[in-house]
């Protein structure tokens, strides 16, 4: 998770270690919030592992850090595994920084992470679905509060779509 946090990070641009520290805890929201020790060793790790390289700044006030072609790399793989559907606080997490970061990649890699995160989200509706039909329970609140669980999974599958449909050239996105 913190791989793909701070190199998507550096992705978009170069950013010096405090940018990286002080997006990656946003990015998470309360979900994810790394200590900035946790995430500046990470980055330590990254160079190390030469996926996170310096660069160089015209002012020379500040480093700067950019991704090194292994580091795209790495990235885009991070990027195009497999979703699980966003059940829990890691998969959530992991959903919410390949969204962030799907412009990252080409249209045709975007569109493939895009249908496999609305698959894990179809995969979390038809378990909600599921949990709300064969609840033995009928106390009006359970039943509600299942509803209310189908209802935000046809929700973020519908932004989803919506998504897709905002990022794709002209229409090309198709609906499945």
């Amino acid at each position: 998770v913190l791989d793909l946090a701070v190199l998507g990070v550096v992705s978009e641009q170069a950013r010096s270690a405090a940018e990286v520290i002080t997006v990656v805890k946003r990015l998470g929201g309360g979900r994810f919030q790394p200590t900035s020790d946790v995430i500046a060793g990470r980055m330590g790790k990254l160079v190390e592992a030469g996926l996170l390289a310096p660069v160089p700044d015209d002012d020379g006030d500040e480093v700067r850090w950019q991704p090194t072609a292994s580091g795209r790399a790495h990235v885009q793989r991070l990027l195009m595994m497999p979703s699980a559907p966003p059940l829990d606080a890691l998969a959530a997490v992991c959903a919410c920084l390949k969204i962030c970061f799907l412009e990252v990649l080409d249209p045709e890699a975007r569109d493939a992470v895009l249908d496999d995160l609305m698959a894990a989200h179809r995969r979390a509706l038809r378990q909600a679905v599921a949990a709300l039909s064969a609840c033995p329970c009928r106390c009006i609140s359970v039943q509600r509060y299942l509803a209310r669980e189908v209802e935000r999974w046809e929700s973020e599958l519908s932004w989803l779509e919506a998504l897709a449909g905002d990022l794709a050239p002209a229409g090309a996105w198709r609906r499945e």
